[in-house]
């Protein structure tokens, strides 16, 4: 009858090579996390910094009970004033919170009811787009509000 082989030896006969002592590696889990605290640390930074994420830029001055393109008051006329809001935004113009074009402004200012002033807002605004503005106002006998009435060269 044949022998049984156990399972801690060869098929010869011999035993089993010893087992390697298993050397733990550390992973640097420690300094990845730390890593990764530092990047999220930044990245807040950056985002409160620049403006952008869940922080604003901080330069409100507004009651927070929101803003609209267009306010209407009653002067002591009884005439209604329409007070519409510009932004000149690098070489851009900023109405209603869209891109709009000068001619396409100063058309949607012709067609408001009662007496309309342009309130401009200057946000880093090209010399030449705001006089450009400033101009076709005056050009078309419209009151502005806003940066003075000609930009120095």
């Amino acid at each position: 009858m044949a022998k049984s082989n156990p399972k801690n030896t060869k098929p010869g006969g011999a035993p089993p090579p010893p087992k390697e002592k298993v050397v733990k590696k550390n992973s640097g889990c420690f300094i990845g996390i730390l890593l990764l605290l530092l990047l999220i640390a930044l990245l807040l930074f950056l985002m409160k910094h620049f403006g952008f994420g869940f922080f604003g830029d901080g330069d409100g001055s507004g009651s927070g009970s929101g803003t609209s393109a267009s306010d209407t008051l009653i002067d002591g006329k009884g005439m209604e004033e329409n007070i519409l809001n510009v932004t000149v935004l690098g070489n851009e113009y900023i109405y209603d919170n869209s891109k709009i074009e000068l001619t396409d402004f100063i058309a949607e200012v012709k067609k408001s009811d009662g007496k309309v002033i342009v309130h401009i807002n200057d946000d880093n605004a090209y010399q030449d787009t705001m006089q450009a503005l400033i101009d076709e106002l005056e050009k078309e006998s419209i009151e502005y509000t806003g940066p003075s009435a000609t930009v120095d060269d």
